[in-house]
């Protein structure tokens, strides 16, 4: 009778060139998740922003009052929701919170950091400027008529 050989499992050849493909993979794959995950929290970041411009424009109409402003804070890295007529600071929120690197690298509304609301839905003009840990930008513009708009630099 002939006996045959049956081979079970891999070469130590066949796995050492598994780990070295493995780790020259992984060493393109890993920056570029890094630079995509950055730049999907800044774009939160910006929608967010966005969004709490459009509530606060929104409040304003609803309440019919010239009180509410956005003051935008570029040293500490905050934003936050205060009444005028109350002095009263309605809520305050940390870029942080979106993600490790974000901040306000600009904020220019009527040379100041405070976005105005008035009761019939116009805000103060001006721009603010995200950035990130990759250098990517987010431009968000706000009109008279309170429509905000934001343009990526990624």
């Amino acid at each position: 009778m002939k006996r045959t050989s049956i081979q079970n499992g891999y070469t130590l050849v066949e796995v050492l060139i598994v780990i070295v493909l493995m780790t020259i993979i992984s060493t393109f794959a890993i920056p570029a998740w890094q630079n995509y995950s950055n730049n999907i929290n800044l774009r939160t970041a910006a929608r967010e922003v966005m969004a709490d411009i459009f509530n606060t424009r929104q409040r304003a109409i609803e309440e019919n009052l010239n009180a509410y402003r956005l003051i935008f804070n570029v040293a500490d890295n905050n934003y936050a929701l205060s009444r005028t007529d109350t002095g009263n600071t309605i809520w305050t929120k940390s870029l942080t919170s979106f993600g490790k690197g974000i901040s306000f690298s600009s904020v220019n509304f009527n040379s100041g950091s405070i976005v105005s609301f008035q009761r019939r839905g116009t805000a103060t003009m001006g721009n603010l400027v995200l950035t990130n840990l990759a250098g990517s930008t987010a431009t968000i513009t706000v009109q008279i008529t309170a429509r905000t708009y934001v343009q990526y630099n990624m």
